[in-house]
């Protein structure tokens, strides 16, 4: 199904929240605790985090420039993060006892962000799921277990996600996470489950997930595609994200020993819009509720250098022209935007745009760059110098007016170049 109009602001948007939180926190030890056994994964009688105030977590999203949401409802090891209908083994049942997916959710869209929920299609805790090696009870080989009542677990999804499409107000995105390399997809009865959440929720995004090999030829490829940790050598598709977590894991970690650079995302962010996609960054909150110290300060470092160049990111796309060396384009119509991961060494070729480019400004100060014909006689790609002015560092962005040089060119919003 090709979801038309109402998915323009999933391209728009460019950057989400992805947030792994569950009761593995407890053991700070990341989402997939309970692999090491069912003994393992955090107590429910445990959870009752004091610190949770999404109103906080939405509000430092939103600062950073993310303006979509995904929320983990249930993981693999089969917490449910929502009032479940049909199993004891949910948040309400904790000291907490509220709903937590709830309470996200209307955070967030009271802010103005679409809302995604992410929920795990394996599932290591309900005793009707046919295990396989990505589960800790098969997770040996073993491939025997007769006390699996058939079609009972498809069931239980279906009812459970039929909930989270009927009673969380609207649902902009449903990322699926994640078909085994040993189990097939038919395996879930995806065709009434797809059916159900149209009926529902006819404008939804669903991404790709529900197969672990995509291949063309598989009519569960979804309305988005969804590379991991990485920025495709080339766009898996027309609407794409790739998710990247801010440490070493999706859930919390205690002692994490990596953080990642706020500089990584806006290089990230950069080179997902430059071919066409979003960056959906993730964070693990601890037991207790609070965002990690560290994804909080790359949040403020990245709202800061969106403040300024926003405009390079919000309703741009893969540029017309070709970037040079150590250099990502982006594009918005009349605007191209020059992207430097590094502080230019000199001067930057700008390849078919000598007779295109009529003003170049360095967003951050506003500077005039010198667009310049310098030594091009023999050019074979009627390029253009750009000479970037000493202030330019890494991370900059130079916007490029197009236009017949000399002349001036009138933009949508009005201003005048």
């Amino acid at each position: 199904m090709e979801i038309q109009q109402q998915s323009d602001w999933f391209r728009e948007a460019r950057l989400g929240m992805f947030i792994h939180w569950g009761i593995y926190a407890l053991e700070g030890r990341g989402e997939w605790a309970r692999f090491s056994g069912p003994e393992h994964g955090g107590r429910p009688e445990e959870f009752n985090p004091r610190n949770f105030h999404p109103e906080f977590w939405a509000e430092c999203a939103w600062n950073a420039g993310m303006r979509y949401l995904v929320f983990t409802t249930k993981h693999h090891d089969g917490f449910c993060m929502f009032d479940s209908h049909y199993t004891d083994y949910k948040v309400t049942n904790t000291p907490f006892g509220k709903d937590v997916t709830a309470m996200v959710a209307d955070a967030f869209r009271e802010r103005g962000f679409r809302i995604g929920f992410y929920h795990s299609l394996i599932d290591w805790h309900h005793p009707d799921y046919l295990p396989d090696r990505n589960d800790p009870r098969g997770k040996n080989g073993e491939t025997e277990f007769p006390s699996v009542r058939p079609g009972v677990y498809q069931k239980y999804l279906y009812d459970s996600v039929e909930q989270l499409m009927t009673e969380y107000g609207r649902i902009d995105l449903l990322f699926w996470d994640y078909c085994s390399p040993w189990k097939n997809p038919d395996y879930f009865d995806p065709d009434p489950l797809l059916a159900m959440i149209r009926s529902h929720q006819p404008e939804i995004l669903i991404n790709d997930r529900m197969t672990f090999n995509r291949t063309a030829e598989y009519a569960y490829t979804g309305d988005y595609f969804t590379p991991e940790c990485t920025i495709p050598s080339q766009p898996p598709g027309s609407r794409w994200e790739t998710c990247v977590t801010t440490n070493s894991s999706w859930g919390y970690r205690s002692g994490d020993p990596v953080r990642k650079p706020a500089e990584a995302f806006i290089a990230g962010v950069m080179g997902c819009v430059s071919n066409g996609g979003n960056l959906l960054m993730n964070f693990g909150p601890d037991a207790d509720g609070n965002l990690p110290d560290h994804g909080i300060r790359v949040m403020h470092e990245l709202g800061e250098w969106i403040r300024i160049n926003g405009e390079a990111v919000y309703g741009c796309g893969p540029s017309d022209f070709r970037a040079g060396p150590l250099t990502l384009l982006t594009q918005n119509g009349e605007r191209v935007y020059l992207y430097f991961p590094v502080a230019p060494m000199g001067h930057v070729m700008l390849p078919n745009l000598r007779d295109k480019a009529c003003r170049a400004v360095l967003l951050r100060t506003g500077e005039e760059q010198n667009l310049s014909s310098w030594g091009l006689v023999y050019s074979p790609l009627n390029e253009i110098r750009l000479i970037p002015t000493p202030s330019v560092r890494a991370h900059d962005v130079i916007r490029i007016d197009l236009g017949r040089p000399g002349r001036t060119v009138e933009f949508q919003d009005g201003s005048a170049k």
